[in-house]
């Protein structure tokens, strides 16, 4: 397996009048391929998986494929607190062309550490593909400890990544020191971004990398050359601008300034997420005219 490394996208799920909204969704995907990025994840939390119906998701994920076509890898998100349905949902997709598959830790029900562990075991034994898994305790109510997630990597072949999105920098920085080096450590803690890869991250899953999108991937091979200043500067311009986007609930910012962008038909998400305020919208549109790269 490939090590994942550089700056994937968890796309947006565009709607249009309460569907999946499929034209935009393909406009999307036809904009970002062709801007560096390392590939798309699809029906992560930032395309509002939880909203989506089994037969939307499938529709959705064969849709961006065939806009794909192959030319970067395609992740797609299955997640739940049944470690059953998440094992099912991960087998329903292997018939379709996908590099792997983001797991996050199971929600609600609140498992012990080795209620993780073992769900990851039988999730990941579904498939042969990359597994990455993602901790996101602010989301969950659970923390996948350093200790247990290293015992996945060393144990569960296809458990190659992990999206850390803890939002406590000491255990990141804890993670990033011990990970070996075939397991790919992508944060998916935006503000965090620039410091992660400093020391060691092999890149992010990234909401606000659908804005400035290339700037996201300068930073990456500014620090792969070692060009730390021209990293920072980079850095330096575009962090002021993710406070706004998660200052309500993501993706609802985001997917305000990509319909001002018009790469989406709407703004539009599905309850119980609504719409920006008129303040936050306000602060948006300056956000989306100060852009000056895609």
């Amino acid at each position: 397996m490939n090590k994942l490394e550089g700056v994937y996208l968890p796309l947006v799920t565009p709607f249009h009048d309460g569907a999946v909204d499929m034209e935009s969704l393909r406009r999307l995907v036809e904009h970002y391929k062709g801007l560096g990025i390392a590939g798309f994840v699809l029906l992560g939390t930032t395309g509002e998986s939880p909203t989506i119906e089994p037969d939307e998701q499938r529709s959705l994920v064969a849709a961006a494929l065939d806009a794909v076509a192959g030319d970067l890898p395609v992740y797609v998100g299955v997640g739940g607190n049944s470690t059953k349905h998440v094992a099912r949902g991960v087998a329903s997709y292997e018939s379709m062309d996908l590099a792997g598959y983001l797991v996050v830790t199971p929600y609600y029900n609140r498992p012990s550490p080795d209620g993780l562990v073992e769900h990851f075991r039988a999730v990941a034994a579904e498939t042969e593909r990359t597994v990455i898994a993602y901790n996101v305790p602010y989301r969950t109510g659970v923390n996948l400890s350093n200790d247990a997630l290293l015992g996945l990597a060393a144990t569960v072949p296809n458990i190659r990544a992990i999206k850390d999105a803890t939002g406590n920098v000491l255990q990141s920085l804890d993670l990033l020191h011990r990970a070996p080096d075939d397991l790919a450590v992508l944060t998916g803690e935006d503000p965090l971004y620039f410091t992660s890869v400093v020391n060691g991250a092999a890149g992010g899953i990234l909401a606000s990398a659908h804005l400035a999108t290339t700037t996201f991937v300068e930073i990456m091979e500014a620090l792969a050359d070692e060009r730390l200043e021209k990293a920072r500067a980079s850095w330096r311009g575009i962090s002021p601008m993710i406070p706004a986007l998660f200052s309500e609930s993501n993706p609802m910012p985001l997917k305000y300034c990509l319909w001002r962008l018009g790469l989406i038909r709407s703004a539009e998400c599905r309850l119980p997420l609504t719409r920006v305020s008129d303040q936050l919208a306000g602060r948006l549109d300056e956000l989306v005219g100060g852009l000056t790269t895609p």
